[in-house]
């Protein structure tokens, strides 16, 4: 498996976040899922990721060279932790194509697990 997904996570902690988890779900493309705490709201972020600049917002953005600055990758970073969902919201859209999506069922899991560790459950 290509690690793109850790880029995601580096961009929102530049952003000011704590990212205490995150997982992808996929192989070389799939999605990502964070449990993340900003400006004291915890919460969850979801995005994609990809194999190539083509497809991966990431690498399109940045490149393979790491071209990125301290403030582009806080800009990009923001733009996710701006979509920060409550726990109710993120197991809805993780259960949403449960039915075809492989993955969604870990997701919920995942979800569900983290959800019940950050309450000392």
């Amino acid at each position: 498996m290509i690690e793109f997904t850790n880029d995601y996570q580096r961009a929102m902690e530049a952003a000011g976040a704590k990212v205490p988890a995150f997982s992808e779900f996929g192989s070389y493309q799939g999605d990502w899922w964070a449990y993340v705490i900003h400006d004291g709201k915890m919460g969850y972020v979801h995005g994609s990721y990809g194999s190539c600049s083509g497809c991966d917002a990431f690498q399109s953005e940045f490149g393979w060279r790491n071209k990125e600055t301290p403030e582009t990758l806080a800009a990009f970073g923001k733009n996710y932790l701006e979509q920060m969902m409550p726990f109710e919201r993120a197991i809805e859209e993780a259960a949403e194509h449960i039915q075809w999506d492989s993955e969604a069922e870990n997701v919920v899991a995942w979800l569900k697990d983290i959800e019940a560790a950050a309450r000392g459950q």
